[in-house]
């Protein structure tokens, strides 16, 4: 009509969506309430009638209900003086659960106050589900902390201890902080200063903070690793840790691993010396073997025959065994490989303090020491080798 009168098209009233149910007595109202939260879907608004003859009246039933489902909203209807304020309020007690709408009431009267009561009573179940998830939220943060090994402390920008929980399964707590006090009084004027910067440091920036303090006693050095958390613009939660085993352990590994590198390099320098290459001539070396030769003298005299010919370009190698209680066929096998090292190289191996024993061992190997020069003394294998110098003297040479 507005339209068609005055040529402007009236907006449409918003729709206002809302699942109705209704009940003529205050007992079958109550069934329905029940059942709703039975579901997990209840009534968040009830318009009850002052008179419901002959059962309960709207006073009654709303006693009821809100006994049923304490979050309920309501209005109570009535279009006569039943019941005074003071009756109602001794019955219902002062809330702001309910209103009174007087008879006759107009729609729009009912509408606003269905929109104000249902989001009313939509915002308390949200602000409820807030709640219990941060009641849920802060009981399990209380249980992490309670489980942590660590010490908790809570400390203000000024230094002053707010909160302590000293660490679980601490018999007698090394650091005892006390709420009210300055951290110095645990700490000392040194550390407690310098707790005191990473409390500032991780409030004012809001990244955390670790450093580790030590604190000296009778005992020796106690370690603590402390990590620090800003909590809001004043306060910082402090987790103080004593890993004091843990750094022993360390520096423990620490000192046995050194004891080792010590043993080691001592093992190479004994190898060194027990191997020594000695220059008889400018072409001429001996190496005088002493001892049992392990795998590893083996290996080290190698390195240091061959490495020593070409440092000096000898002509002439020779191996004294005379100091060697036994050769063995791996022992005797290790020397032809040094042979043919020395052959490669331009140099001859020439092998001294032959025994009986020795002979024996050289024999039974066959055609691997072909070409290797031999003599009975490291006297007689010098004076051979330097009589076949260029413009020395010739001598006898025994080969195998």
């Amino acid at each position: 009509m507005e339209a068609s009168i005055f040529g402007v098209r009236a907006a449409a009233p918003p729709v206002l969506d809302f699942e109705l149910a209704f009940a003529s007595q205050g007992a079958e109202a109550l069934e329905k309430v029940r059942q709703a939260r039975g579901v997990a879907a209840p009534y968040a608004l009830a318009f009850v009638d002052m008179r419901m003859p002959p059962g309960w009246d709207g006073l009654e039933t709303l006693t009821h209900l809100w006994a049923a489902d304490p979050t309920l909203q309501a209005v109570i209807c009535s279009a006569y003086s039943d019941h005074s304020w003071a009756e109602i309020t001794e019955k219902l007690g002062v809330t702001d659960r309910f209103l009174i709408l007087k008879k006759p009431f107009d729609p729009v009267e009912v509408r606003q106050i269905a929109c104000a009561l249902t989001e009313k009573w939509n915002q308390a179940e949200r602000s409820s589900c807030a709640e219990v998830d941060l009641r849920r939220s802060e009981a399990k943060n209380r249980g992490i902390l309670t489980a942590l090994p660590d010490a908790l402390l809570v400390v203000a920008r000024d230094g002053l201890c707010r909160d302590f929980k000293p660490a679980r399964g601490a018999a007698a707590p090394i650091l005892v902080f006390r709420p009210g006090e300055p951290i110095s009084a645990a700490l000392g004027d040194a550390l407690g200063a310098q707790m005191g910067r990473y409390v500032e440091l991780a409030i004012d920036t809001g990244n955390a903070q670790s450093f580790e303090l030590r604190q000296g006693e009778k005992g020796g050095t106690r370690h603590f690793e402390a990590r620090v958390a800003g909590i809001d613009a004043d306060e910082a939660l402090v987790l103080l840790r004593d890993v004091t085993e843990e750094r022993q352990r360390d520096e423990a590994i620490e000192q046995q691993r050194a004891r080792e590198d010590a043993m080691r390099a001592q093992n190479e320098t004994l190898l060194s010396i027990s191997t020594p290459l000695i220059p008889i001539t400018d072409d001429i070396v001996v190496m005088p073997l002493v001892g049992e030769l392990e795998a590893s003298r083996l290996q080290q005299a190698q390195e240091t025959l061959l490495q020593g010919i070409v440092a000096r370009g000898a002509r002439v190698a020779i191996l004294d065994v005379t100091g060697v209680p036994r050769v063995t066929p791996v022992v005797a096998d290790e020397i032809v490989r040094m042979a043919q090292g020395a052959r490669l190289l331009g140099a001859e191996i020439m092998l001294t303090g032959i025994r009986p024993d020795v002979a024996q061992t050289l024999v039974a190997l066959g055609q691997g020491f072909s070409g290797l020069s031999t003599q009975r003394t490291l006297q007689s294998g010098i004076a051979f080798a330097m009589g076949r110098r260029p413009g020395g003297r010739d001598a006898s040479c025994e080969r195998t």
